[in-house]
């Protein structure tokens, strides 16, 4: 069903003639981009790495599903142990930091330790610059996940109903795939990837990136993806979405109405539940109007707008500088439901990543036969008021979770460890920096086999040819 009064139509590369879309205007490389795809990072004090003289119990809390030997004593130095227990003690509200002098071999101690534990239960995002040693750590907010959660699940069916040969080739829609870049490694909120399987799974090819902001300088992001698609000319989509909060929270006052009306209770107040809570809001849920619980803002998602483009066939790579709507698409989920040339434009991903798919199994078996892939028909199937709904449903959790750290902390005295960082400082706050980096670790989705068959039998001689 069409979002609009009238559906895009498709556009092709022939088309001499195509229609002008309107879209805002994109940010131009900044001055740390020019002439390198590092990522450009916050300034921040640089701190002395000194021999760690024993583990502490926060690390042990972490690391307890770790391998031991993985973590011996001269592994877990006071750089290591120091971003362990950030991870560890985070809070909702504090989820962005920068840390100076961590070498190579820290972070790989660190990326190992946060991806064998298992007592996290929300996965930090890294990335680190090599010849800078920055390792900065961002914490996913519920509204940053919510962002691509269902563009996610379309992609997979849409994928997953190509009939590619599940023994030769595995493609995989991932949040923790560690993607490098010039000078350094980081984790897209989203990779698609294409593995080769048996004999040569250390060949993967990168068909797709995505990218969230939230409440970021929008520069920022365009840089990063830009580098990403530097690093990896093989993509054939990209995507970038912008959630805007209209506030940038801050925590009620002591002597507010919110305090006296929220607090629940006198000798032992407990927090209100979720739905208590978002009941009490003094408006219907909508995107551009704040979630106000006793005369206080305590979310307020302002717009949604997702990017999305798609390689040209006569493209070396994608510009996410480009506007033109033969290879770019944009559209708002929020406040207005306008996304028909966004649809149009991803299914033109997914047929470019069946063509990827095409390509690398012949890359693989020269003898592969993939006479149904290239005819085969794409479909994405995605209803964007249900997208707009998860947004709105991840707005309300943002709420309660602000309000439950704000009660735990103010109305019942719980002391947080981070006492280098003010509470008012909140996630969006952190967010707002120039050069923020994100990455993820998290769990890998996998794309399921459902809606094709697999070939058995062939006799294939898998050799790879070319680069």
């Amino acid at each position: 069903m069409s979002t609009t009064p009238q559906t895009t139509p498709a556009l092709t590369e022939s088309d001499h003639k195509h229609k002008q879309l309107q879209c805002p205007r994109l940010p131009s490389p900044s001055e740390n981009k020019k002439g390198s795809a590092k990522i450009p990072m916050p300034a921040e004090e640089v701190r002395q790495n000194k021999p760690a003289e024993s583990v502490p119990t926060v690390t042990d809390a972490l690391c307890g599903d770790v391998p031991k030997k993985s973590l011996r004593p001269e592994v877990l130095t006071s750089n290591v142990r120091e971003v362990l227990k950030y991870v560890v003690e985070l809070t909702p509200d504090k989820s962005h930091r920068v840390f100076h002098g961590v070498r190579p071999e820290e972070f790989k101690s660190i990326q190992h330790a946060v991806g064998e534990a298992g007592r996290i239960s929300t996965k930090p995002r890294l990335a680190y610059d090599y010849d800078k040693h920055l390792l900065v750590v961002d914490m996913p907010s519920i509204l940053h996940e919510a962002s691509f959660d269902y563009i996610k699940d379309c992609l997979t069916l849409a994928i997953a109903c190509l009939p590619y040969d599940r023994e030769l080739v595995h493609p995989t829609i991932c949040m923790n795939y560690p993607l490098k870049i010039r000078g350094g490694v980081v984790h897209p909120d989203m990779t698609i990837t294409i593995t080769a399987l048996e004999d040569t799974t250390s060949v993967v090819v990168i068909p797709g990136v995505g990218e969230c902001a939230l409440s970021q300088n929008r520069a920022h992001v365009f840089d990063k993806v830009e580098s990403e698609i530097e690093a990896h000319p093989e993509a054939v989509l990209a995507i970038i979405v912008l959630i805007r909060e209209g506030i940038s929270f801050t925590s009620p006052q002591i002597d507010s109405i919110a305090s006296k009306e929220l607090r629940n209770g006198d000798d032992d107040p407990q927090p209100l539940s979720l739905d208590h809570f978002i009941h009490k809001r003094s408006a219907p849920r909508s995107f551009n109007t704040p979630i106000r619980i006793a005369e206080h803002d305590w979310c307020h998602v302002q717009s949604v707008e997702y990017f999305v483009w798609v390689k040209g066939d006569n493209q070396d790579r994608i510009d996410v500088r480009d506007t033109n709507p033969l290879f770019m698409a944009h559209g708002t989920l929020g406040p207005t439901l306008d996304m028909d040339a966004v649809t149009v434009m991803l299914e033109r991903g997914v047929r470019k990543i069946r063509d990827s798919l095409v390509s690398f199994s012949r890359r693989l078996d020269s003898e592969a036969d993939c006479s149904d892939l290239e005819v085969a028909p794409v479909t994405f199937p995605i209803v964007w008021r249900v997208g707009a709904k998860i947004l709105m449903t991840a707005a309300d959790l943002t709420a309660h979770q602000r309000y439950d750290l704000w009660h735990e902390e103010c109305i019942r005295g719980v002391k947080r460890s981070h006492d280098d960082e003010s509470y008012a400082c909140t996630e969006s706050e952190h967010s707002s920096s120039d050069s923020q980096a994100s990455a993820t670790i998290s769990s890998q989705d996998s794309l399921a086999d459902n809606g094709a068959s697999s070939r058995e039998g062939n006799s294939r001689n898998k050799r790879v040819k070319g680069g």
